[in-house]
């Protein structure tokens, strides 16, 4: 009577699950030297010999269970497991597709392969398999799970969310469907939700750093940076090891404007974490902040070496470029960094403004969308519907956004709303309303929501530089200057204080965002070209940050200045009645050029030699605003060269040549 092996194979099944796997293995040998035929034994001894690091072994046992038993799809299951642990992945999958087809029932099968097919890439193959899993077994949590995560791969993010929120409904108590929930709704840029599912996973699991980390991109999203930083905080004191964790805490003191915090905390991380590319990735860019090209290139490069295809780095390092005036070179490294992470905001952003530089208007406004990922606080979408530029608005808010100089530059467009009869409010910041005003009679500028039933369903936002891409890709079709007036009764006022002789109303300071300002502005001392010229007047017209500059310059005597209530009342009020009585201004690329072109004055503006797009690769002049003449560095980064240059037109238009 042959023996019962049963007992045996359950004491060795025991020793296995206590993870005594050493001394399950010669039970399992045991079995089947006495019963070869045993399956349930091979199998088992595959796993073991798997889970102990012995994959040759586990191959031999696997591949003789396999030919022993042609017609078992679990044969075929483990010998699909063993080709995993070798990875090769074709292999596997075949090993899977074969127990399908012998037995298409088993839902194991159908999950192993589409577990496979996702490992291979094949992602809409692996979206299909899960389907079938879950065909089988409506309720394989597994299957739901990797399905979620193959559609976000494929950018189904919406489509993952449906199987996150169920896979919250069918396991409620489990944190991980949470923190899936979490990352899906950043995928949508659904901020606030996002961090409320991190919080409904640290209810569960408050001490879960990966729940932490994503309430914290959630905050990060809707720019409660304080908050970012503190869940940031709390995931790198919980998990200190993860060095991601710590590269979002680094950023977001830069971006809170902590960059010697930022600084310290960077090379610290980096001493600690040689070979992470995400550490080494914030010290580049917090020192580009300080100004510091050349210990940001070296930082960008270690990033690089640790990580060649980090897509992140790439574009730090096209930034850097940029900075460095290489804008094709550049662009090369952020559609490299794009071939590898298609939705990185910064690589994009950088390619649509080459775009817009070299006049390819339709794919740069296309591309130039995703600067909504990364605009400062107190940028905030509108809470109904966004404007398809196809839909007739009831009602069309249009969002101003971004910097003073943007506002002037787009704000021409709301006239071509109003050509087309839509009913249009522009909404801005009330220091920029009055000057606003003057655009449109039509368009009336409004600085709150409120009297507006923003429930109504004809009712509908759209950002203000998002106006090209929607109504005029082409600046040749653009409203053209003069498109913004001057309050009569401030032009009158002010002619009195323009000093006789050829005047010039000059400014060298634009935002002194240090990622804005880059080869931006200059020091007041570049103007002593302008200051020598005999009958030459200059008056500052310059505000705020910068102005200090007057009280140490040496020829501040040639500089007459403005009051301290100057423009007191609303940006730039006082400032484009004056222009009216200038002969001329010249201003580096600052929102004051902006504000000439748009009253159709006549201004030189100095850039650096590769100079934001807007601006153009080459040429003197821009359709943007025909009054302008534009004048670049010959070499890069010198600004006394090329103010010598610009005193020399200076004089040649005060003679009454021509600019």
């Amino acid at each position: 009577m042959p023996k019962d092996f049963r007992a045996d194979l359950a004491r060795a099944g025991a020793l296995h699950r206590e993870g005594r796997i050493d001394q399950a293995i010669p039970l399992y040998r045991a079995i089947l030297r006495d019963a070869p035929s045993s399956f349930e034994a091979a199998r088992l001894l595959t796993l073991a010999l798997l889970q102990s690091g012995r994959p040759k072994e586990a191959h031999a046992v696997a591949r003789k269970a396999r030919d022993a038993h042609k017609t078992n799809p679990h044969a075929q299951l483990i010998m699909g497991a063993v080709y995993q642990a070798e990875e090769k992945w074709d292999r596997a999958l075949g090993a899977f597709e074969k127990s399908a087809e012998l037995d298409p029932g088993l839902s194991e099968a159908h999950y192993l392969a589409a577990n496979t097919l996702a490992r291979l890439n094949r992602l809409e193959e692996a979206v299909a398999r899960y389907d079938r899993v879950l065909e089988i077994d409506g309720v394989s949590v597994h299957a739901l799970a990797n399905r979620s995560v193959a559609l976000s791969r494929l950018g189904r993010s919406d489509e993952a969310l449906v199987d996150c929120d169920r896979l919250v409904k069918l396991e409620p108590r489990d944190p991980r469907h949470h923190l899936s929930r979490a990352g899906t709704l950043l995928e949508l840029g659904r901020f606030t939700e996002a961090a409320e599912a991190a919080d409904a996973a640290l209810l569960l699991s408050p001490k879960l750093a990966d729940a932490h980390f994503l309430k914290g991109q959630g905050l990060a999203g809707r720019a409660d940076l304080t908050g970012a930083r503190a869940a940031f905080a709390e995931a790198a004191s919980l998990a200190p090891d993860v060095a991601q964790f710590q590269a979002a805490l680094i950023r977001t003191d830069r971006q809170l404007g902590n960059r010697s915090a930022a600084l310290a905390a960077a090379e610290k991380a980096v001493a600690r974490f040689p070979d992470a590319a995400p550490i080494w990735r914030e010290l580049a860019e917090v020192r580009r902040e300080l100004k510091d090209p050349w210990g940001a290139r070296e930082a960008v490069e270690r990033a690089l070496a640790a990580a060649p295809e980090d897509a992140a780095a790439l574009t730090t390092k096209a930034s850097l470029l940029l900075d460095g005036d290489h804008p094709y070179e550049a662009c090369a490294l952020a559609e490299k960094a794009l071939s590898i992470d298609p939705a990185l905001p910064m690589a994009r952003y950088i390619v649509a403004c080459d775009d817009l530089a070299e006049g390819r208007w339709a794919a740069g406004w296309d591309g130039y969308e995703v600067r909504s990922s990364f605009l400062p606080p107190p940028y905030r979408p509108l809470p109904f519907a966004r404007w398809d530029g196809k839909a007739a608005p009831d009602l069309l808010i249009v969002l101003g956004e971004q910097g003073i100089g943007d506002h002037i530059q787009y704000a021409r467009l709301v006239r071509l709303l109003a050509d087309r009869g839509i009913p249009t409010r522009l909404l801005v910041k009330p220091r920029l309303a009055p000057l606003l005003s003057r655009i449109d009679v039509r368009v009336p500028v409004i600085t709150d929501l409120a009297g507006i039933d923003t429930g109504a369903p004809g009712v509908y936002w759209a950002p203000l530089s998002s106006l090209p891409r929607l109504v005029a890709p082409d600046p040749a079709s653009w409203p053209r200057p003069p498109y913004l007036t001057a309050q009569p009764e401030r032009i009158a006022r002010w002619r009195e204080i323009v000093p006789d002789g050829f005047t010039v109303g000059i400014a060298w300071q634009g935002d002194p965002s240090p990622t804005v300002d880059i080869g931006r502005s200059v020091p007041l001392n570049v103007f002593a070209p302008l200051a020598a010229l005999d009958g030459v007047e200059l008056v500052s017209l310059q505000q705020g940050f910068g102005e200090e500059q007057l009280d140490a310059c040496p020829f501040a005597g040639r500089i007459q200045r403005l009051g301290p209530d100057w423009d007191g009342d609303g940006a730039y009020l006082d400032t484009s009645a004056l222009l009216q009585h200038l002969d001329l201004v010249v201003t580096t690329d600052t929102s004051l050029a902006h504000l000439a072109g748009a009253r159709d004055r006549p201004a030189i503006v100095a850039l650096k030699a590769v100079p934001e797009w807007r601006w153009g690769r080459s040429g003197q002049t821009t359709p943007l605003y025909p009054s302008l003449s534009l004048m670049r560095q010959d070499t890069s980064g010198d600004f006394t060269g090329l103010f010598a240059r610009v005193a020399a037109r200076v004089a040649e238009r005060r003679r009454g040549g021509k600019r």
